[in-house]
């Protein structure tokens, strides 16, 4: 018997990037750049242009583990199989023969070099999906991390290891070349400089070593005080700058002609930044992270440090509380851990908007900046009530937050948190009292609040002021309130409470 397709899932809304590092591509024929990133069982490919969803790919058996690209394919891996894909979703090629999950993929010309956890090295034909060879490491004396192409170097491929040690093997003979004694800390980072024969090499211990492969020496080192360095680029566009990404979020650019930092870029993440990726010959860089976020950079201040020029974002944190917001179903209001309110549209990726983070003091957070952590940071949103009839007007969302006493207001209009914060003189001192529940009226203006204590009290949106009280001085409950509504002609309150009473 079919299962019914009532709740298959239909797509995911403000997933933009996971742990899985994005990768680009420079499509010729539309003479843009592509960046895909990663989000559980699928991928996205974006436009750099204006940032926009151009494809979701279909979903995978499982998880995806990897993600590769070359002029004409984006590569995935998902558990034991790899595949090649052509204009976003167009499935072209798999191929099996991997015993354990495979977490790294290389193309390297007609040919494309895969790594499994169980430490083997295969070489695939691209086109004939044919096995051409296998190679099979120790876990013990070389366990691979890391892998690049030297450009010039034909055939050859160079293997950062856990032990600190470098492997330059040919595969076409199936030859190794040379081994790099190493640093005895783990490899974690590997990228090809423009300038031939060296590799910049990113160390667990935050070192970066600039290394010349032809006379294996080491030109200099950098330190990156954030420690382990888990991404590094380099500009194309005649500026010797080198950017390196953090587990804090922080990325740091070094001069290279100078051996020392130019500028750094604090929380530019709010997790560890593990896609860093310059376009080719422009000023522009792009980073992903955790943190469900893809950000675009560009280098064009007169200090040469980086702005933010766009971005692409959805919650750090797993979401709380999701509402449909309006009567057509085009717009999802959520409100997530990470302290922040967001309207999701279903229709178009581009109708996005964040209304910000909670704040006790909205001003000062607005001119730090997005890219300084605010320390006057609200708990998360716990519940909010919406009512659409006078947005236009002045702020229709009220929001509670876990353990206080205060409510916010915000505008869906301005898309940003309102300037009234609801609370009672004499619950300011009371630590102990926390907003349960909370309800708009229909016509918009009033809000009702329950509390902890018992107490239900109402407010006017608008002004901020309090304007009735329900029940007794000792509250209109014994005990928490659960729940309030009022009717659609604003004349009948209605409470719940722990107290096992509906009171009207």
């Amino acid at each position: 018997m079919e299962h019914s397709k009532i709740f298959f899932k239909n797509r995911a809304l403000g997933y933009v990037s996971n742990h899985i590092p994005l990768i680009t591509r420079y499509i010729t024929r539309r003479k843009d750049n592509l960046i895909i990133t990663c989000v559980g069982d699928t991928f996205l490919t974006y436009s750099c242009t204006h940032f926009t969803l151009l494809n979701v790919s279909k979903t995978h058996p499982g998880e995806i583990t990897c993600l590769a690209g070359d002029p004409y394919h984006t590569f995935t891996a998902c558990g034991k199989e790899i595949y090649a894909w052509r204009r976003g979703g167009e499935l072209r090629h798999t191929y099996k023969g991997h015993d354990y999950t495979v977490h790294i993929l290389l193309p390297f010309g007609l040919c494309l070099v895969s790594i499994d956890e169980n430490n083997i090295v295969k070489l695939w034909n691209i086109n004939t999906e044919e096995l051409i060879t296998e190679l099979d490491f120790s876990d013990k004396h070389f366990k691979i991390t890391t892998i690049i192409h030297p450009n010039t170097y034909i055939n050859k491929i160079l293997l950062g290891s856990e032990q600190g040690q470098l492997q330059l093997w040919n595969l076409r003979v199936l030859k190794l070349i040379y081994t790099f004694k190493g640093w005895n800390t783990p490899v974690t980072a590997l990228e090809q400089a423009p300038a031939i024969d060296v590799a910049a090499i990113g160390l667990r211990d935050g070192r970066i070593i600039l290394h010349n492969l032809k006379l294996d020496e080491t030109l200099f080192e950098l330190v990156q005080d954030w420690g382990c360095v888990i991404s590094i680029s380099f500009r194309t566009d005649e500026h010797p700058i080198m950017a390196t990404g953090s587990l804090e979020g922080h990325i740091v650019f070094w001069n290279l002609e100078q051996r020392k930092v130019e500028s750094q870029l604090l929380k530019a993440h709010s997790k560890g930044v593990t896609g860093l990726k310059y376009l080719p010959n422009e000023p522009l860089l792009v980073s992903s992270s955790s943190d469900n976020s893809i950000k675009l950079w560009i280098f064009d201040l007169a200090d040469g440090a980086g702005r933010l020029l766009r971005i692409r974002e959805g919650h750090s944190e797993p979401p709380n509380i999701v509402r449909f917001y309006g009567d057509e179903g085009n717009n999802i209001l959520t409100a997530g851990n990470d302290s922040s309110l967001r309207m999701f549209s279903t229709i178009t990726e581009m109708l996005n908007r964040s209304f910000g983070r909670a704040s006790f003091n909205r001003k000062a957070a607005k001119k730090r900046g997005r890219l300084i952590e605010d320390p006057l940071l609200m708990p998360p949103i716990t519940n909010f009530a919406i009512e659409s009839t006078r947005e236009k007007e002045w702020d229709n969302i009220a929001a509670t937050h876990s353990g206080l006493g205060t409510v916010t207001t915000w505008s869906s209009n301005k898309t940003k948190m309102g300037e009234h914060k609801l609370i009672l003189e004499k619950f300011k001192s009371n630590r102990n009292i926390i907003a349960t529940c909370v309800c708009i009226t229909k016509c918009g203006d009033f809000v009702v609040i329950g509390y902890n204590s018992g107490h239900v009290e109402r407010f006017n949106i608008q002004s901020g002021i309090h304007r009735a009280s329900y029940g007794t001085n000792k509250g209109a409950h014994q005990g928490p309130v659960k729940g309030v509504m009022v009717d659609l002609l604003n004349q009948i309150v209605i409470t719940a409470g722990t107290d096992a009473f509906i009171k009207f």
